[in-house]
């Protein structure tokens, strides 16, 4: 079953650690990780952009939504922005966003901070099993 990568921003990241914030949101414009790519009962690393993987969840359910309108992401800001908490400088920004994919996470465990090395500026990851020892920093 492959491993997942979300590279998070501190706020988010944080958010999650805490409890406060269980559905991760991925608006983006072209059909890439994780649209279509995850399901439910897979892992989750969560990492820390430019920084280190701070914990692990697992996935409870997904949503997948394709050929959004602005006007659908406006629907989708008012119907689950309390459990993604995004600023609404996210929302904004993603108007013309095309995808979205909807991440309900369950077990977030936080975990010792450690490194991987993650190739380019890509902000969702997915591994085999064993890769991952082979991104982990010394």
């Amino acid at each position: 079953m492959p491993i997942h990568i979300a590279i998070l921003k501190r706020p988010y990241l944080d958010l999650i650690i805490s409890g406060r914030k269980r559905l991760e949101c991925r608006l983006t414009r072209v059909a890439c990780p994780p649209f279509k790519k995850i399901s439910s009962d897979q892992k989750v690393l969560l990492k820390q952009s430019a920084g280190p993987v701070r914990a692990q969840a697992v996935v409870e359910k997904v949503l997948f939504e394709e050929n959004l309108t602005p006007a659908r992401v406006d629907e989708i800001y008012r119907s689950y922005n309390d459990l993604i908490l995004a600023q609404d400088d996210f929302w904004h920004n993603r108007r013309d966003c095309r995808y979205c994919s909807l991440i309900w996470l369950k077990n977030i465990t936080p975990c010792s901070p450690y490194r991987l090395r993650t190739r380019g500026l890509k902000a969702w990851h997915i591994l085999e099993p064993q890769q991952l020892n082979q991104l982990k920093v010394k």
